[in-house]
């Protein structure tokens, strides 16, 4: 880039109107498209806009306009809500290199417009120029295209990479100061210098080398100051969640002009835009402490990339890598969390608590039925199994003990069968009524008695005349009876 040209780029940037204005430079590689925006004022929202190759409006002839048909491989598009234009330019050539100006037609007056360098590379583009404080470090990435990922890519002091001899090289990635790293996936090389002094301030061009044929490069400026930097960040390189937003903050200098956010690749944002190529975007100037606030929200995967701070003509480039959150970033980090994780550990947890609640209430209810079974197998108990009484009859009040009429107690042993019975029969009542009070059956009372399985010989020693031996015969009868 030539001292004229340069010349041009600071006037551009220095009197860009407000009410029209766009990126002062824009670097697309050889067969690549541009997509460019120009912004513009409330009040031209209903003006035809157009594109011309001129850097003043004044004396350009448009070369497509908005009321108009797309025209050949440009294209424009008006957006009245957003206050923006865009350009589309493809398939472009290096012939197409030059100044271009947005333009808004004003009827009966003189139009108003902002110019952009647009420069077309064979192969290899950087950004325009790069300012930094002494003794602080940059990284300064350059573009090539997918044909060059094998070939040796270098750095070089001078702005012509056919005459300037390689600083640090690609196959040698350090010297001193300076290091270079090259990503082929990308495709980009990275050249990283620290300690910079004010001597360090020059033209550099990043270069490929070309074995047979003439090296291809672009060219790019670094300045290097005692004082505050024309444009800086905090940080080159920020880290992101998938999910979550980043926040980048560019201060500048003394630069009244239009400050942008651009995507290496993509388009640009300012602060009266929403989204950048689809992803929401917040973007604010506190003009009072020079600081542009840029805040990407909803971050993907496929955000991760370089971008770029504009001022006046001055550029600062920022990388952005966006990641998924891992567990062992979450037990250390958890402000990097992100929203997607965040909902699955509450739901979770949720669903926890609610098995936790379904067991308590699942114990809870089998207990009480237990309780309840008990109680009424208690209530409903026909006989007591008493070892040491033979006889025993129990009602509504009780157990009442007493051994059979007219024998005494004997010790029940492993041949004794208990089973229940209701005496109803009338004959043993009247039969047994000198000995014992007739008992009558009542519907609110129910008896028992005992069967005694018979011992050998039990019969013979006993006389079969008693009571107590016919009931328990008729008890056995009735047992067998009822079973």
């Amino acid at each position: 880039m030539d001292p004229l040209m340069l010349l041009f780029l600071l006037i551009a940037g220095l009197t860009g109107a407000d009410s029209v204005s766009t990126v002062s430079w824009v670097s697309v590689q050889r067969g690549g498209s541009v997509t460019i925006p120009c912004f513009y004022d409330d009040r031209y929202k209903t003006h035809v806009k157009y594109w011309c190759r001129r850097y003043n409006v004044r004396s350009c002839t448009p070369i497509v306009h908005a009321d108009s048909a797309e025209e050949g491989k440009v294209s424009i598009r008006d957006d009245p809500d957003q206050q923006v234009f865009t350009l589309t330019i493809n398939n472009l050539t290096t012939g197409e290199s030059g100044f271009y100006s947005c333009g808004v037609k004003i009827l009966g007056d003189v139009d108003v417009g902002d110019q952009v360098y647009l420069s077309v590379t064979d192969g290899v583009s950087a950004l325009n120029r790069v300012s930094v404080q002494r003794r602080e470090s940059v990284t300064i990435p350059c573009f090539y295209d997918d044909r060059y990922k094998t070939l040796v890519k270098y750095w070089c002091r001078g702005r012509n990479v056919s005459s300037c001899p390689p600083i640090v090289h690609s196959d040698s990635p350090q010297d001193g100061k300076v290091s270079i790293r090259d990503d082929p996936h990308q495709p980009v090389f990275t050249v990283t210098i620290n300690n910079l002094t004010v001597g360090d301030s020059d033209f550099y061009s990043c270069g490929v080398k070309i074995l047979g044929d003439v090296d291809v490069g672009d060219q790019v400026y670094l300045s290097v100051t005692d004082g505050s930097p024309e444009l800086s960040v905090d940080k080159q390189e920020v880290t992101g969640v998938e999910g979550d937003s980043v926040s980048i903050q560019c201060r500048y200098g003394n630069s009244d002009s239009l400050k942008l956010w651009c995507k290496i690749g993509g388009s640009c944002a300012s602060e009266r835009s929403v989204s950048l190529d689809g992803r929401p975007v917040l973007i604010r100037d506190d003009t009072v402490n020079k600081i542009v606030s840029v805040t990407m929200r909803g971050l993907k995967r496929k955000d991760t990339g370089w971008y770029w701070c504009d001022a006046g003509g001055w550029q600062i480039p920022v990388h952005i890598t966006v990641k998924l959150i891992t567990i062992t970033e979450y037990g250390g980090n958890n402000e990097n969390l992100s929203s997607l994780v965040q909902l699955a550990l509450y739901v979770g947890l949720g669903l926890l608590v609610l098995l936790l609640i379904i067991i308590i209430i699942t114990w809870k209810v089998q207990d009480k039925h237990k309780k309840k079974t008990t109680i009424q197998n208690q209530g409903n108990t026909e006989l007591t199994l008493n070892p040491n009484p033979e006889y025993a009859a129990i009602d509504r009040t009780g157990i009442i003990k007493r051994d059979p009429p007219g024998q005494a107690s004997e010790e029940p042993g492993a041949d004794v069968i208990y089973s229940s019975i209701v005496l109803s029969d009338p004959e043993v009542s009247s039969r047994c009524s000198s000995q014992r009070p007739a008992v009558t059956p009542a519907s609110d009372v129910v008896y028992s008695s005992v069967a005694l399985k018979h011992r050998e010989g039990a019969a013979t020693q006993r006389g079969s005349s008693t009571c107590g031996e016919l009931l328990l015969w008729r008890a056995v009868r009735d047992t067998q009876i009822l079973q």
